[in-house]
């Protein structure tokens, strides 16, 4: 018998159907891994950021109106002191929570997604510094802290800042800082005409006098909306925030943004019903927001199929699903600190 020189045609056209049978299946495997990969980061990621999204709106909306020590009480008066020609909105810390409509808002150059909400809170920082002797007849603010890059403490040259004493406050701009001895400084809050610039009405606090120990903390207007990722793929929009002029990114995949305000009708400071914004809203009377965030997929094409969701009161299952984007829908209700009973 003669020895075997190579494999017959035959064998080699099993062989091959084996090797080829056995590619999909790894294939196969390799695509359900990979889809199933995809699936678990979508949903990882939409939780974690619709975790951070309500955090940050949260921890705002519950400061809304802080003032200081001036925050609350019958008696409290809080002078606004500063006028900016350019917008008037920045510094309208009287209303310390107000809505918009995306197509109806008061930022300059923004354009907000069609159909999402803007949620605007006023409110001063977390840090306080005192002054170390009463403001007299020159209205000085002395504090015990010393000058550093145009700084002291948590304000700084051009902020707007508030000084508060429990029964009465003025809200005012920083225009300088001058040193003083001991190591202190002076908070100096001139009148100043440049044009077009925030500006102090007068350099006197219009008349208010603060004793010893009234607390200075920088005012902020913040201003919450979604418009497009300037990160992420072209669809991918983001939760953006404008805090007194300067907008910046804050989290990834907030698609859309609901707020329902509570307002209390009746006067027992419980909201008695959550209303969507309407220019004649009686914001005084808010003491509550109801937050509804639609969160999506940064990637498309994560879903096998487009799928309907629920958001804003409505099924959607237009063409805004076929990018087979996953999406989740994160609510929330935020009481505001100051204002609930």
């Amino acid at each position: 018998m003669r020895k075997q020189q190579g494999l017959s045609l035959i064998e080699l056209m099993i062989s091959l159907t084996l090797g080829i049978v056995l590619m999909t299946g790894v294939m196969q495997m390799f695509l359900t891994s990979r889809t199933t990969y995809n699936t678990q980061q979508a949903i990882s990621r939409i939780q974690e950021s619709g975790r951070m999204a309500v955090e940050f709106l949260a921890q705002d909306i519950r400061m809304a109106g802080y003032q200081g020590c001036s925050s609350r009480g019958a008696n409290q008066n809080i002078e606004i002191g500063v006028e900016d020609p350019t917008n008037d909105y920045l510094l309208d810390f009287n209303i310390s929570i107000q809505g918009y409509s995306s197509d109806n808002h008061p930022m300059d150059g923004i354009d907000v997604a069609d159909g999402s909400d803007v949620l605007v809170v006023r409110r001063a920082s977390n840090v306080t510094m005192p002054i170390v002797g009463p403001t007299g007849s020159t209205a000085n603010l002395e504090v015990a802290a010393e000058e550093e890059d145009d700084c002291v403490g948590d304000v700084c040259r051009g902020d707007i800042a508030v000084i508060s004493d429990c029964t009465q406050g003025r809200v005012f701009l920083i225009t300088n800082f001058q040193n003083v001895g001991g190591g202190g400084s002076k908070i100096v809050h001139a009148r100043s005409n440049v044009a077009n610039q925030p500006k102090n009405l007068d350099a006197q606090l219009g008349g208010q006098q603060f004793g010893a120990g009234a607390e200075i903390l920088r005012m902020s207007t913040l201003t919450y909306y979604i418009d497009e990722s300037g990160f992420g793929a072209p669809g991918t929009m983001s939760l953006w925030r404008d805090q007194d002029g300067e907008r910046a990114e804050l989290i990834e995949g907030v698609e859309n943004m609901r707020v329902l305000y509570g307002l209390d009708s009746s006067g027992d400071g419980i909201p008695n019903d959550y209303r969507e914004y309407d220019a004649g809203l009686d914001w005084e009377n808010v003491l509550a927001v109801r937050l509804e965030l639609l969160m999506q997929s940064l990637q498309p094409n994560v879903l096998p199929d487009p799928q309907p969701y629920f958001f804003g009161g409505e099924t959607i299952d237009d063409a805004r699903i076929d990018d087979r984007r996953m999406r989740q829908v994160f609510s929330t209700t935020v009481g505001i600190r100051g204002r609930l009973d």
